[in-house]
């Protein structure tokens, strides 16, 4: 509209339409304001579906509960209920969303959370899982549990920032109800003389009743017309006809279901067993009741309170044979859930063995279940169906009292051992009322990942020449260190494959120190090593280092520090963080549980100029620790560590850039490196990009290794979007460079030989890696279209 205007106004400068130009510019001046007076357009926002608007007052024909998480090798336990309309989780633990990422559940149409305690085993997931709906367009949730949680929010607002995610915390030791249109959710408060600020929440939930089937024939006899109305009857709402007679619902309609109820839980400790008792009558009252039916219990409470002679005797009496019962937090619970962990280590462990271990998990699971699956003789239960068998005639009145009490015992006990075991997945259809179903319960299929592997044109060949190549370089486990391990190795959040920022260093054949420690670090530890061996590596850990305050490098500290602490250490780890972790640290320890004696905190920014070393850090194998600033946040902070052990005659250095752009003060702190691990979070198309989130792409990560004339480099934190393989340069580029996975282990000795991997491991992942390069691809032409509207 304006250009034409414009160009009349070079050729006729004066009369008439200089006036009339003059007012189209102050009309566009005016617009202009306007439009700057209104707020600009915002991304997109998830809008209320009108559809769900509508169903929110309508009864669901659809709830389901579904175990997310069973408590099995360092997993959460979480629970995760859904129906037509809405979404409820019970527990957040650490991996809470990293589960609900793997197993596709919708956490965008998440509405109310209910956690048992304040404590990190439910709470712990609620960063990540916060920003993962926030970004998925949530804007309100309802958060229910004891007291503090309002707080605890408030004090991780510095590293977990919620800009369009209100989380409304209720206090639910005040008694206070939730009820919406499909259920309601009594909280059931238990207290302990030892400690009595403490509180701990167990959760009676009564599903409502499902009205009904419309009777026609009696609504024609009272007279309703065809129309609305039989719609609103039919919802169990009372009319008024026009005449004025008013016809209720129940009169039109069949009998009702029998409303369902379920139970959550948590019992700590024996100190909560007198609490628990107190709240029997309760509890007994709703398994009698006429207007529910209790159908499930699930449990919370750790497997020592639930093998209690006094918590079982509680569940005997105050819940009826017919109730069935999921115990989290079992010790049959083999499986932790990530089975995408799993396919990939498995997927890897063909190229390089000693680089690629496979989990302990695995080996645990085949033991537990040699079919290489989960026990599956429980697929869909029906516990006792309440028809009686018929009586022997020829036994006496006390006999068949014998018999019966005898019977019953043994139900009991088989309804106790039956339906444990679990894993993620695990569902209960409540309504229809199907029961237990573990059709769909996650399960490993070692011979189905390697077959995938095999079925890409051209990997058998390759994998051929790798072994050939190599022979016995990829299969032996080098018996030197360091070895560093990489626990985590994405950025931001956790997907199925790459979990976020952890590296642990094994110094010396007793010494660990850990490189960051994202969200579920410590589970990463367990489904490695396995249960016994992690007990040895916690113990051995004797400092962890945290770069910078993101949520991403430090959420799984808590969980750390308490299982360590957990385990009696003979001395306190040594925390190497920022200074600015100790507000939230002293909360934790003030408010919710004591940490202070489980850790010394070595400020980061105390060794720019005097690195540690001496005593402190010779036990650790090491003669120094150093650090720097670095380009990404506010205090953030690069390392360096110099071991005693040796490599071709000089101490070994491992340098660790964190999260930064390209930055000399690290080249400078890391110059002559035997190892550098920098990040390199974006493909080298995305330097823009990098620049903006102050990140590093690859080349630059592998250009600062060159810099500071580094032997070998290794990339990690890569953006999720690269969930199995980033994209890469040039093999040129790539000789002595490692690309990191989760779970894989090198040496120095290692890592010249890594590059070799390189044409098998593209191969394995050629479809993968070809849909990276057509998103490319693609983003180069919208570039070129963009700067040819520019130019026009």
């Amino acid at each position: 509209m304006w250009l034409p205007m414009l160009k009349l106004q070079r050729f006729v400068p004066h009369g008439p339409l200089r006036t009339v130009t003059k007012d189209c510019i102050r009309m566009s001046s005016t617009v202009s304001t306007a439009a700057a007076e209104q707020k600009p357009p915002t991304k997109y926002e998830r809008q209320p579906n009108v559809l769900r608007k509508k169903l929110s007052s309508v009864v669901p024909g659809s709830v389901n509960l579904q175990v997310l998480g069973a408590g099995a090798n360092g997993a959460p336990s979480a629970v995760y209920l859904f129906t037509d309309q809405s979404r409820y989780l019970f527990n957040c633990g650490e991996g809470t969303q990293r589960l609900a990422h793997e197993h596709k559940t919708r956490l965008s149409r998440l509405e109310q959370i209910f956690v048992t305690r304040n404590t990190w085993t439910t709470v712990g997931g609620l960063p990540g899982l916060a920003l993962t709906i926030q970004d998925a367009g949530v804007r309100n949730v309802g958060l229910h549990g004891p007291p503090h949680l309002d707080t605890m929010l408030q004090s991780m607002r510095r590293f977990v920032v919620l800009k369009n995610l209100q989380m409304q915390t209720i206090d639910s030791t005040l008694g206070v109800q939730y009820e919406d249109s499909i259920l309601s959710v009594q909280p059931i408060v238990l207290r302990s003389e030892q400690q009595p600020l403490q509180p701990i929440l167990s959760y009676i939930c009564k599903l409502k009743p499902r009205p009904g089937a419309l009777n026609l024939v009696k609504c024609v006899e009272a007279g309703v017309p065809p129309g609305p109305l039989l719609g609103q009857l039919k919802n169990g709402q009372d009319i008024t006809l026009p005449c004025g007679t008013v016809v209720h619902s129940v009169d039109v309609t069949e009998p009702a279901e029998t409303a369902l109820s379920f139970v959550f839980i948590d019992v700590p400790s024996v100190d909560y067993l007198d609490s628990l008792k107190a709240q029997s009558e309760q509890y007994k009252q709703l398994a009698n009741s006429e207007l529910t039916e209790v159908a499930l219990v699930v449990h919370f409470s750790p497997p020592e309170l639930t093998a209690h002679a006094d918590y079982l005797s509680f569940m005997q009496t105050n819940f009826s044979p017919c109730t069935q019962h999921i115990y989290l937090n079992s010790h049959l619970n083999h499986f932790s859930g990530y089975a995408a962990a799993h396919r990939i280590q498995y997927q890897l462990h063909q190229l390089a063995p000693c680089y690629f271990p496979l989990l302990a998990e695995s080996a645990q699971l085949q033991q537990s279940c040699p079919s290489n699956t989960l026990s599956h003789s429980l697929k869909k239960t029906k516990l006792d169906n309440g028809v009686e068998e018929p009586r022997d005639n020829n036994l006496s009145d006390s006999e068949i009292v014998e018999e019966q009490e005898l019977k019953q015992q043994q139900q009991q006990q088989l309804q106790l051992k039956q339906v444990q075991g679990f894993a993620s997945m695990s569902s209960f259809h409540l309504r229809p009322k199907k029961g237990l179903d573990r059709t769909l319960e996650s399960k490993l299929t070692p011979e189905e990942y390697i077959k995938e592997t095999h079925a890409v044109p051209g990997f058998s060949e390759l994998l051929a020449q790798l072994q050939s190549e190599t022979a016995d370089t990829l299969k032996i486990e080098s018996k030197s260190y360091p070895r560093i391990i990489f626990l985590g190795t994405g950025s931001c959040i956790p997907n199925k494959t790459r979990n976020v920022s952890s590296i642990l260093i094994q110094t010396a054949e007793e010494a660990f120190m850990l490189f960051d420690c994202g969200e579920g670090t410590h589970g990463q530890i367990v489904r490695l090593f396995g249960r016994e061996r992690a007990r040895e590596v916690m113990l051995q850990l004797q400092a962890v280092y945290v770069s910078h305050l993101h949520a991403d490098h430090h959420i799984g500290l808590i969980a750390l520090l308490r299982e360590r602490q957990r385990l009696e250490p003979a001395s306190p780890l040594l925390l190497l963080a920022p200074r600015q972790i100790e507000p939230w640290l002293s909360f934790y320890n003030r408010q919710i549980e004591p940490i202070e004696d489980a850790y010394t905190l070595v400020g980061n920014g105390e060794l720019l100029e005097q690195p540690l070393a001496g005593e402190r850090v010779e036990q650790l194998g090491m003669a120094s620790i150093a650090t720097c600033l670095v380009r990404h946040c506010p205090h953030a902070f690069g390392i360096s560590v110099t071991l005693q052990a040796q490599h071709e005659g000089e101490p070994i250095k491992v340098t660790y850039s964190g999260d930064t752009m390209p930055c000399s003060d690290l080249v400078e702190l890391g110059h002559n490196s035997t190892v550098l691990i920098h990040e390199a979070t974006m493909e080298d198309d995305l330097e823009e990009e990098a620049r903006i989130k102050t990140h590093s792409t690859i080349s630059q990560a592998i250009q600062q290794g060159r810099d500071m004339q580094a032997k070998h480099i290794i990339l990690t934190h890569f953006s999720q979007r690269y969930a199995k393989c980033p994209r890469l340069p040039s093999s040129e580029d790539m000789q002595h460079v490692a690309i990191a996975f989760d779970n894989m282990q090198v040496t120095v000795d290692d890592l010249p030989h890594y590059h070799k991997l390189y044409p098998a491991l593209l191969a394995m992942y050629a479809e993968y890696t070809e849909e990276l390069e057509q998103r490319a691809v693609k983003r180069e032409l919208k570039q070129e279209r963009k700067r040819k509207l520019a130019q026009t």
